[in-house]
């Protein structure tokens, strides 16, 4: 009697049996992936879908890695009733993690107030928030606004604001077209389940997030969002003040200094194009005057100054001195601003506190500015963007980074490029954000809840890339590998710009 081996396959698992050659009696047979009997299907089936959806790879995609990979693929049918099974436990993960994320942010607050808090205590903390849409541009159909933890970091709780369904845009149609009163006694029953939960412009989404995010804040964790960290893009912070979610306990607006940084250089280029279309040259080739590169110094030194200081007068005094110091020359130095003793950054009062000559300003001033040509434009931009009250907004310090990097995250597995569905969108930025909060032991949960397998090797390249991860981020936070990374940055720019230059236009619409 000789023994025979036979398989058959269920996508990637692969069911072997050994069998008498004989009388063709099964003598052992097994899978090589374990099965759930919960949601019937095999784990390595389960693991290799949500893999996909985490890598933002689709039935296709999947098929041609397996191609390349020389293994066995799997039919779109079953990819997508398993990616189906997947979006229908979103809402369960969210749950396991946001218990967990809640906890955590509340253990922290306690720890740094120094006050015992019960479960049922409400707190204030401080948050930053921002939105994103799912297309480029701003119209989308699907956009959504996340609020951030600025003591922790963590992402706290998000909303998801849609104006398009599927269903309704096929199946709906078709009905609504065939009957009209049979169409509403459906909708009636899809209406549950019906992916449109908003109904005005693609503007107005990450306002409308704003409002459903802050006014269940205290009904579903106990706390009060009582300062909004925001980039002032959107009208959502003069929306949930009109709101009133917490009564008479105010809520303050802090801002992210990157892009109040931003309004320097904004403020600047409009300042030339707009004295350029009165016949006055402000920008262009010539000693002194508000060049690209110039323009970006300047939106340094603004940035630079508020980052620095801790109090509004220290801010304003540093930002009036960059400008000064800029506009100063031999004849007439302005350095009264600029800070005094041997150690200053201003060559001209550091020389003085050593009872030494100043060098020439031809040579020792960086960014030099023409004062006859651009003092009276610039007097007026700098006291703008020095007022008290935008300064007050910046006493934080805090960024908007951590929501531009969740986004950047969240759009990785869910394509701009190409249409997503509700459900798929849902489960990338349920998935993105507890892995951008809780890395390795997010995915962890995960599986165990989608039925698929912590292995050995899940586990070792799961620490692996948590590992890379933070090792990354603690690298590029190093003040020697950010400066490196700026004097390159302003090195290339100048590049480009001497480039530019020397070849004169070379690409304009319709002008060759």
């Amino acid at each position: 009697m000789k023994n025979v081996a036979k398989a058959c396959r269920k996508g990637l698992s692969v069911k072997l049996s050994i069998n008498c050659e004989t009388c063709r009696t099964v003598v052992s047979s097994n899978h090589t992936s374990g099965y759930s009997k919960e949601n019937k299907r095999y784990s390595v089936n389960n693991s290799a879908v949500l893999s996909s959806i985490l890598c933002g790879l689709g039935s296709y995609t999947f098929n041609k890695l397996c191609e390349h990979l020389d293994i066995p693929g799997m039919c779109k049918k079953n990819f997508l009733n398993i990616t189906k099974l997947i979006y229908n436990k979103g809402d369960d993960i969210r749950q396991a993690l946001e218990l967990k994320t809640v906890d955590l942010i509340r253990r922290k607050h306690a720890e740094e107030s120094g006050v015992s808090i019960n479960e049922e205590d409400i707190i204030d903390i401080d948050v930053s928030y921002d939105g994103s849409w799912l297309t480029r541009g701003h119209t989308s159909h699907i956009g959504i606004g996340c609020v951030v933890d600025v003591l922790t970091g963590y992402v706290l709780d998000f909303h998801i604001v849609s104006t398009f369904c599927l269903v309704c845009q096929t199946t709906g149609r078709k009905i609504k077209e065939k009957s009209p009163s049979q169409y509403s006694e459906w909708f009636e029953t899809h209406k549950p389940f019906c992916e449109i939960n908003y109904t005005g412009s693609s503007a107005m989404m990450e306002t409308h997030a704003a409002e459903v995010l802050w006014l269940r804040s205290v009904t579903k964790f106990k706390l009060r969002y009582t300062s909004m960290l925001s980039d002032g893009d959107a009208k959502s912070f003069k929306r949930v003040t009109e709101l009133k979610p917490y009564g008479d306990i105010p809520i303050v607006k802090e801002e992210c200094v990157n892009h109040v940084g931003k309004r320097m250089g904004s403020a600047l280029r409009n300042l030339v194009a707009d004295c350029s279309k009165k016949g006055t040259s402000l920008g262009g080739k010539g000693h002194g005057k508000l060049t690209q590169n110039t323009i970006k110094k300047l939106t340094l030194y603004y940035s630079r100054a508020i980052r620095k200081h801790k109090n509004v007068s220290d801010m304003q005094k540093a930002i009036m001195a960059s400008l000064y110091h800029c506009l100063s020359t031999d004849k007439s130095p302005k350095h009264q601003l600029c800070p005094t003793g041997s150690g200053s950054w201003c060559f001209y009062n550091a020389a003085v506190a050593k009872n030494e000559t100043p060098g020439p300003h031809s040579k020792l001033l960086c960014t030099p500015l023409n004062y006859k040509l651009l003092a009276d434009h610039l007097k007026p931009i700098y006291k703008r963007l020095s007022e008290p009250a935008l300064l007050q907004r910046c006493l934080l310090g805090a960024t908007q980074n951590a929501n531009e990097s969740l986004h950047s995250k969240i759009w990785s597995t869910c394509d701009k490029k190409k249409f997503s569905s509700w459900n798929k969108v849902t489960f990338s930025v349920i998935s993105s954000i507890y892995d951008f909060n809780f890395g390795f032991a997010a995915s962890k949960i995960m599986k165990n809840i989608l039925f698929c397998k912590n292995t050995f090797h899940a586990h070792r390249l799961g620490l692996s890339r948590q590992n890379q991860r933070l090792s990354g981020s603690a690298y590029k936070k190093s003040k020697v590998v950010m400066r490196r990374l700026q004097m390159r940055k302003a090195a290339k720019a100048r590049r480009e710009l001497e480039l530019r230059d020397a070849e004169g236009p070379t690409y304009e619409a319709g002008q060759f």
